[in-house]
């Protein structure tokens, strides 16, 4: 069963009856904002590489903060060349396990991604705001956007080896469909 957007706004409008969904009003946003970013104050965000969380070859920081007013929101650990070549190494050898997972199974744990950012949708909407600066009205749509990402690759996964061919009238299409490794990318994340 393919998951539609529409599906994902169901399950968003089940959150917000179980209580679960975003604030009326600007105050209750914030204070609800400030309870969550308190874990962001506390803790450093560390790298998570190979299952575990971890500061980094050389243990520096750097602080984040919010557009809106410049106030520290925490401490990030600052990556290396080192750290991200300890991650491309690790990720290269998990890599020989994953590619034989079958499609049903990645599936499943492709959609089990997108539950988990369903349930905590409106959490992450209200860090992402005060992080980003963005609205957020825009901010809780980007929310179950990235969550549709997950969907639409969990869907994709049990025929993503089938060889099909991609129909065009102006050429011919050929694919081999086969897992090529780990990718890096670095993302701009000013939505």
């Amino acid at each position: 069963k393919k998951t539609t957007f529409a599906t994902m706004w169901q399950v968003a409008k089940k959150n917000r009856l179980r209580g679960n969904t975003m604030s009326q009003t600007f105050e209750e946003n914030l204070q609800d904002a400030e309870k969550l970013l308190t874990r962001f104050r506390e803790e450093t965000l560390v790298h998570f590489i190979n299952g575990r969380h971890e500061a980094g070859c050389s243990g520096d920081t750097f602080e984040t903060a919010a557009p809106s007013d410049n106030s520290i929101i925490g401490k990030v650990a600052a990556g290396s060349t080192e750290d991200a070549d300890r991650a491309c190494k690790v990720a290269e050898v998990a890599f020989q396990d994953w590619k034989n997972v079958p499609g049903k199974e990645r599936k499943r744990l492709l959609h089990k991604v997108a539950d988990a950012i369903i349930e905590r949708a409106r959490d992450i909407a209200l860090v992402e705001s005060a992080d980003s600066g963005q609205a957020i009205r825009f901010m809780s749509k980007a929310a179950i956007r990235g969550a549709a990402n997950f969907q639409y690759f969990a869907d994709m996964a049990p025929s993503a080896r089938d060889g099909l061919s991609l129909p065009a009238d102006e050429h011919l299409n050929y694919t081999i469909r086969q897992p090529i490794g780990p990718v890096g990318v670095i993302t701009p994340w000013n939505t």
